[in-house]
């Protein structure tokens, strides 16, 4: 009896009970030395936070992440909860003084899941600003600059800003008439330019990212069909002036043709076709790698097919260059009939060929499916969200004094 009673007694001093956020929790002090550098393991050394009668301890924490932690100390192995937030997760390992390499591999989506959500709450932030009272006449900005910018960059900021981009698409559809009509369009045409031209100006000048503004794939074209229609016009000043002069202007005929990116601008209007824009910017490392498959299965299938076709009489792979058209348009399903293999060796490579780009194909574009549908769930929210702030009721402090 004495040595049960001994035993008994062993048991409930080894106990010590937790009470983390009202939620109480108990475990024994060998199971706390099983992570001797921890801050749990310190407590039975710590005479200052415990009450010694009870052996209960008081913290003002996440009890949900506590019991993962306390599982941690009795299995070795540390789970995370699905419903915590993954930063909150971090911060309160880190109380605890647990390192998050400890994590277990199928807990590592929990840990970091929120982080792209906030990095995707940023960028669209910067690329696709929510204004909630779009309906306004103008949008008011901190500063004259940042209404301006709002008119200009951004359709759905207020009415003024639908009507700007809506006499701005109009002056692109003019702009195109004289490449579908063969018309006498040359005063209005320069007006028009004149127009694109103070748009490009004033958005530079108001730009709060300068360095982003040039380095602007779409700004880039814009400003050299610019330059370009500038160019063409001095051309033709000087020809006027010198009547026997004639000066060739076809190059700059063909680099005009870039004003057709101008159309890219007007999609702003549809917050979808920006999206869409968006997910395949976010999306050109998959982009990328695509191409670089690409490239290299149409270099092996395209020289490979030229080698075995090469000892035929009739033969269409006549050099390399054409070999790797061959291939392209075979791997993108295209299949123009132009160029075909007639060997049996050749056909069962066009096969194999064909094969390997219903593969590659679908690659890019599960990509941008899948970043398009998290752009366009995560705008949504940012939306809705700002609704919310606008309606929300103001709280009016209630005086009590009688």
């Amino acid at each position: 009896m004495d040595n049960d009673q001994k035993m008994i007694n062993n048991a409930m001093t080894d106990q010590v009970h937790f009470n983390i956020g009202g939620t109480k929790f108990s475990t024994t002090w060998s199971t706390l030395q099983k992570v001797p550098n921890s801050r749990l393991a310190r407590l039975q050394d710590d005479a200052k936070d415990t009450q010694q009668e009870q052996r209960e301890f008081f913290f003002d924490r996440n009890p949900t992440v506590f019991g993962c932690v306390l599982d941690f100390y009795r299995t070795g192995v540390l789970h995370l909860p699905e419903t915590v937030c993954g930063r909150q997760i971090r911060e309160e390992l880190g109380f605890w003084e647990i390192s998050v390499g400890l994590v277990s591999s199928c807990c590592w989506r929990v840990l970091y899941k929120d982080d792209s959500v906030d990095k995707t709450m940023a960028f669209l932030d910067a690329e696709l600003p929510v204004y909630p009272n779009g309906m306004q006449p103008i949008y008011k900005g901190e500063r004259m600059s940042s209404t301006i910018w709002s008119l200009l960059e951004h359709p759905s900021s207020s009415l003024v800003a639908k009507g700007y981009i809506l006499f701005y698409f109009i002056c692109v559809v003019v702009s195109l008439i004289p490449d579908i009509i063969d018309i006498g369009f040359l005063h209005i045409l320069n007006l028009v330019n004149m127009v694109f031209l103070l748009d490009f100006l004033i958005r530079f000048v108001i730009s709060p990212n300068k360095v982003r503004f040039i380095c602007s794939i779409i700004n880039i074209l814009d400003a050299v069909a610019l330059v370009s229609c500038v160019f063409i016009l001095i051309v033709k000043i000087v020809e006027l002036l010198i009547a026997d002069l004639n000066m060739s202007t076809h190059a700059l005929v063909m680099l005009q043709m870039l004003k057709y990116v101008r159309f890219y601008r007007v999609m702003k209007a549809s917050r979808g076709l920006t999206l869409l824009l968006l997910a395949m910017f976010k999306s050109k490392r998959a982009i990328m790698l695509y191409l670089a498959i690409m490239l290299v299965n149409c270099t092996f299938f395209g020289i490979l097919t030229m080698w075995f076709e090469s000892a035929e009489e009739y033969n269409y792979f006549m050099d390399v260059p054409t070999s790797l058209y061959w291939a392209l348009i075979t791997m993108t399903t295209i299949g123009y009939g132009d160029i075909c293999p007639v060997t049996v060796a050749g056909k069962m490579i066009a096969v194999l060929c064909g094969i390997s780009g219903l593969v590659i194909l679908a690659l890019p574009i599960s990509a941008i499916y899948r970043t398009f549908s998290t752009l366009y769930a995560r705008n949504r929210d940012r939306e809705r969200h700002a609704i919310d702030l606008q309606y929300q009721p103001t709280l009016v402090p209630v005086n009590h004094t009688l």
